[in-house]
């Protein structure tokens, strides 16, 4: 589960969806770590429904917040509980790509 808290037309929101980190090869990940610094974890991962594009396009920046689940009933879990925090906080929420 990911999720993104931005502001928008003067306004808290909270972008969040469902997604999966994956492992590539040792070449994509020392050059992903060449164009950052070694104290800064990277975390390759992959959205459900949602292009790199479409997400830079809204939010500018490739920074989001990750929920670890052991399964995907497990991760929905924490999505919803994580949107209805949000909503509860007066943030508004938006479920991207498929849930």
């Amino acid at each position: 589960m990911w999720s993104r808290v931005f502001v928008a037309e003067d306004r808290l929101n909270c972008d969040i969806g469902l997604g999966e980190a994956v492992a590539v090869s040792p070449e994509i990940a020392e050059d992903n770590w060449k164009q950052t610094t070694a104290q800064w974890p990277i975390m390759h991962f992959v959205m459900r429904d949602i292009t790199r594009d479409q997400f830079m396009a809204r939010h500018k920046a490739n920074h989001i917040q990750v929920v670890y689940a052991p399964s995907e009933a497990e991760a929905k879990k924490a999505l919803f509980a994580k949107a209805a925090a949000m909503n509860e906080l007066g943030i508004n929420v938006s479920f991207c790509g498929k849930i």
